[in-house]
Formats: structure tokens, C-alpha cells, sequence
């Protein structure tokens, strides 16, 4: 075999393996994980209701208002939003379903409701994509009160579950 040949075959060779595709088995897909845990509890803090009664809303940044006859004080337990903590992979993306209106129970028998919307109550909105683990999900909300007489002074409780979907 001649110098030019075996320069040839060596070129044939090396020409062969940059232009053709090489064919491998992928690799399997992450396994999808999901966890959830509430860090803060949702408060709306202390208050004080008149006849005509209203809201007091915590939004998912911390700000909270009243309005129609309610009047926000700053005494007792502070406001603050709910906080869950995401656990999953960086990139998932997930979806918070609905929450009907939650009733929370106060003093003698009294109620009042608890709405949260998932666009203005919710930091991350209804749709999300995690970007670092844990993802905090900040949660407000608005409590209803219909008057003095439905919603007396003292401690209402109650709970609410967000159910987070993974796509």
C-alpha cells in the first residue's frame, strides 16, 4: 500500500465519521417531584368592623387596606401573607387550581369569608414556572366581614388548601 492510499483511506475514514449522525439512546426524563410546605400562615391582623361592614384585604406583597366601614389598627398580631415553599426542579412548570371561598369561625358561633384569586391574591399568579428550589409562592387574600353583628370582635380560624399541578 502506497503512501497516497493509506492518506486516502485515512481521510475516507475521518470524513466518514464527521458526516454521519451518531445514534445513542437518550437519557431518561428527570423524574417530575412535587412538595409543598406553608412556611407562614395567611393574617390579616387586628381590626375593627362598623354596621355597614367590608373587606381587609393582604395582598402578596404585604400591603393591607380596608375598606367601606373597616378600620385597620396596629396593635395585637401584625398582618402578613402566606408563604409556601415549592420544592421541585428549577424549570417545572406548575399550575395553582381555583380555591372556593373558605368560612373562617369566630367567636359565638360567628363566620366570615375568606376569598383568595389567583391573579391578584396569588405572587406568582395561576401559571408559574419554578426558578430556584425552593420557589416561594406568597398568598393574600380578602376577608369579608358582613357587619359588626355577624363578625364580633376576636380570634376567626380556619384553613385553606391550594392544590399546586405539575404540567
Amino acid at each position: 500500500m502506497t503512501k497516497k492510499n493509506f492518506f486516502l483511506l485515512i481521510f475516507l475514514s475521518l470524513w466518514s465519521t464527521a458526516f454521519f449522525e451518531m445514534v445513542a439512546q437518550e437519557n431518561p426524563p428527570i423524574p417530575v417531584t412535587v412538595e409543598v410546605r406553608n412556611a407562614q400562615g395567611l393574617n390579616f391582623g387586628a381590626f375593627t368592623v362598623g354596621n355597614a361592614g367590608g373587606n381587609v384585604i393582604v395582598s402578596p406583597n404585604g400591603d393591607r387596606t380596608g375598606d367601606t366601614d373597616v378600620y385597620l389598627l396596629n396593635l395585637g398580631s401584625p398582618h402578613h401573607y402566606a408563604i409556601f415553599d415549592v420544592y421541585a426542579n428549577p424549570g417545572t412548570l406548575l399550575q395553582i387550581q381555583p380555591v372556593n371561598n373558605i368560612s373562617l369561625s369566630g367567636p359565638s358561633g360567628s363566620s366570615v369569608t375568606l376569598s383568595i384569586d389567583l391573579y391578584l391574591d396569588i405572587s406568582t399568579g395561576q401559571t408559574f414556572i419554578t426558578t430556584t428550589n425552593p420557589h416561594e409562592v406568597f398568598v393574600g387574600g380578602k376577608l369579608h366581614i358582613p357587619n359588626q353583628d355577624a363578625g364580633p370582635p376576636g380570634s376567626y380560624n380556619g384553613t385553606f388548601t391550594l392544590t399546586f399541578i405539575h404540567e
